[in-house]
C-alpha cells in the first residue's frame, strides 16, 4: 500500500493542514513535510486521530492522501493535492475596497 498522510481544513482559519502524530499526540501543520506518513494497517492510528480532531472541532473533512518521499521531504502524489498544499495557481487580486469607497 502507498504511503499516506491525513489532510483537512483548519476550522478557524480555513487553511489546508496535515496531521502530525508524535507520541500519540495529534497536532496539525500547514506544511505537508511535517506530516506523519503511514501505510497499510499503520494508517488506522492516523484515521482515529483525525476523526478525534474533527469531533474536537479543530478541523473539518479529514481524508487520507497518497504522498511520496523526496530529498526535500513529503510531497503529495497527485496534482490536485500538490495545488492544495501550495495554494492557488494564480495571483489573487489585492483589491483595495476602502480606497474605491473614498474615491466615490
Amino acid at each position: 500500500m502507498a504511503l499516506q498522510v491525513y489532510t483537512a481544513s483548519l476550522l478557524r482559519e480555513g487553511f489546508v493542514a496535515y496531521l502530525c502524530l508524535e507520541s500519540g499526540e495529534a497536532s496539525w501543520s500547514t506544511d505537508i513535510r511535517q506530516a506523519t506518513a503511514r501505510d497499510g494497517d499503520d494508517l488506522e492510528a492516523l484515521k482515529i486521530a483525525a476523526e478525534q480532531s474533527e469531533q474536537d472541532n479543530l478541523i473539518v473533512a479529514p481524508y487520507a492522501i497518497e504522498v511520496v518521499e523526496t530529498k526535500d521531504g513529503l510531497v503529495a502524489a497527485t496534482k490536485r493535492e500538490q495545488i492544495r498544499a501550495s495554494g492557488p495557481t494564480f495571483v489573487l487580486p489585492h483589491d483595495n475596497v476602502r480606497a474605491r469607497r473614498k474615491a466615490a
